[in-house]
Formats: C-alpha cells, sequence, structure tokens
C-alpha cells in the first residue's frame, strides 16, 4: 500500500513536471522586436525618427512581440559603443540587435522623391542577418499623409509577424 502511494506520487511529480516544461511561459512565445529611427533620404532628418516612432507606437501590443523602447536601444547601443544612426548596414544592425536581445530588427528609410513620400522597411532576423520580409507603403499628401502611411506600414508588419490584432 504504502509503495502505492509512492508510485501514485511520483506520477504526480512526474506529470506537473512535464506540464511545466511544455507549457510556453508568455514570454518565451514572445519575439522581440527592435526598430531604430528610420533613416531620412532627400527630406528632414527629424522625419525618419518620427515615422518610426509612429510605427513603434502602432505595433505596440499588437501581437505576440515585445518592442524595444527606443531610449532603451540608445542607451545600450552607447554602453556598448555601438551607434544607431546609419544602421542600414546590414552587419552593423546585426550587431546592434543580437547586443540589444531583439529576435527582430525593422530598419526603416522615409524618402522623398519630388513630391512623393515613400516608406521602407525591411525584416531582419538578427540571429542570420537575412532579411524575412520587405515593406513599402507611398503617400503624396507630403508631411501630412506621413502618419497614416506610416500606420499602413506598421499593419503590414504587424500582418507578416501574426498578430492578432491585425
Amino acid at each position: 500500500m504504502n509503495s502505492g502511494r509512492k508510485g501514485g506520487a511520483l506520477i504526480l511529480v512526474l506529470l506537473v513536471c512535464a506540464a511545466l516544461v511544455l507549457t510556453p511561459s508568455p514570454a518565451a512565445a514572445e519575439m522581440v522586436l527592435a526598430i531604430p529611427d528610420f533613416q531620412a533620404v532627400g527630406c528632414m532628418p527629424y522625419l525618419g525618427p518620427a515615422v518610426a516612432e509612429q510605427v513603434r507606437n502602432k505595433l505596440t501590443n499588437r501581437g505576440p512581440w515585445t518592442i524595444l523602447e527606443s531610449s532603451q536601444m540608445n542607451r545600450i547601443a552607447s554602453e556598448h559603443r555601438l551607434s544607431m544612426s546609419g544602421l542600414m548596414d546590414g552587419k552593423k544592425a546585426v550587431s546592434v540587435g543580437k547586443v540589444l536581445g531583439a529576435q527582430y530588427l525593422i530598419l526603416g528609410s522615409v524618402n522623398l522623391t519630388g513630391s512623393v513620400f515613400t516608406l521602407a522597411a525591411r525584416l531582419v532576423d538578427v540571429e542570420t542577418g537575412t532579411v524575412y520580409s520587405g515593406f513599402q507603403t507611398v503617400t503624396h499628401e507630403g508631411e501630412e499623409g506621413l502618419i497614416s502611411a506610416a500606420e499602413i506600414l506598421a499593419d503590414d508588419i504587424a500582418m507578416e509577424l501574426g498578430g492578432p490584432d491585425v
């Protein structure tokens, strides 16, 4: 009888341990995204950070991911003597992403050609350094159209990442 209790207790302990191991924690299920300021190409320099902030805000709390705060990204990068500006260089971007603990970087640009703004972004896998997906949206409404264009860009990124609010 006593050995029966021990066997039952052992099975219960094994089941609890298996449940703990097999149940993904919320943190483990989430991916970590870093979205550095976008580059401004052919337009005023303040537009890159402004558009990146719109994209960050739109993606926050939308899916199974965590967005790194831009001030934290800058602080961590600076502690490691890495610059967050000019992250279009893939090798440099991957290094910064690894230091930040991100799984993916969203690198982007705001481009002005004539009177047309184009927002472009690439989803880069930090582990492999490869571009996972590319995104682009256009606005003919000048700077005033950048907010809605940034929202469209963020929606496209969220759909690619499989967020529940897409």
